[in-house]
């Protein structure tokens, strides 16, 4: 079988947010690596140039590590969406389900609308974030608003749209799901705060040199009860049908006081970088990253 795995290039520049957030070339590397043949290729994500490779390779699969073709993460599901007109099998979720999970506003309606739990849009402390963001773009320590007069402030820093929840008290998980359609494999991560940090800012996902990256590591030995491990995977797996995705995921699960679980996201496109993200989670769970990759080719 010929595979493609296809990954968009980083742009010159990004404003606010680091060049190494949108370099796949790692992650393209560590799918093409486990599968004999298979070809990376990086794009800068116009639409000739990624007929041209498809017209020159023919894969039989892409492996589809596209998140910001033309260094905008806004068309991420703009080259799912293309594949899936030329009738390209392809990896992961399809265009719907990424376009929708850009947009978290919308997102959380869909989820609420089938009684998956998310935060509330009211009350005291709360957390106001970009609501068509990705990466913790526009997340920092000060997006958490304890009145009215903070939630003001943090909301005049961000330029588009934004989204307003409740902040909750609780351990905060990520939590891996793979399957065919259905999530069939769970691995949970819990996300360890220290030091005061509180959130999972942008400096905390992509500036390991920042305290808040050395601030909160993710722990896969933490304790966590049957019934809390039950109702976190619940509250993952009904996000994952309330969007629609397939393939592999990333669910981000947040306890309120009393340790009921509330979906914060879903991020369809996760990290594939080795040793790190759903690759990190899949070995957690004792599969082999080939083993973890194989799959998702014989899944598209």
């Amino acid at each position: 079988m010929k595979v493609l795995v296809l990954h968009s290039l980083p742009p010159r520049e990004a404003a606010g947010r680091t060049l190494d957030e949108f370099d796949l070339s790692a992650a393209a590397q560590n799918i093409a690596a486990v599968l004999p043949g298979a070809v990376a290729a990086g794009v800068c994500g116009e639409v000739p140039e990624i007929l041209a490779l498809l017209a020159a390779h023919r894969p039989d699969v892409v492996f589809n590590a596209c998140e910001a073709p033309l260094g905008r993460p806004d068309l991420e599901a703009h080259v799912a969406a293309l594949l899936e007109w030329l009738g390209v099998r392809f990896t992961g979720s399809g265009s719907e389900t990424l376009a929708l999970c850009r947009r978290k506003d919308r997102a959380k309606a869909v989820m609420a609308a089938v009684g998956v739990p998310a935060p509330r849009a009211n009350g005291f402390p709360c957390i106001v974030k970009p609501a068509d963001e990705d990466g913790s773009a526009g997340i920092h320590a000060a997006s958490i608003c304890e009145d009215a007069g903070a939630l003001e402030k943090a909301k005049a820093l961000l330029a588009g749209r934004t989204l307003v929840e409740e902040f909750l008290p609780g351990r905060e998980f990520a939590v891996a799901l793979w399957g065919a359609d259905d999530p069939q494999h769970v691995s949970i991560g819990e996300t360890l705060f220290l030091n005061g940090l509180r959130l999972n800012t942008y400096s905390a996902k992509w500036e390991p040199d920042s305290d808040d990256f050395a601030n909160s590591p993710i722990s896969y030995t933490s304790a966590i009860d049957p019934p809390l491990r039950e109702a976190i995977f619940r509250a993952a797996s009904g996000a994952w049908t309330a969007v629609g995705a397939r393939g592999y995921a990333r669910i981000d699960i947040r306890l309120d006081a009393a340790e009921n679980p509330f979906v914060l996201d879903v991020n369809p496109n996760p990290e594939l970088g080795p040793g790190v993200g759903i690759c990190r989670a899949a070995q957690e769970a004792g599969w082999t990253w080939e083993r973890f990759v194989r799959q998702q080719v014989a899944w598209a």
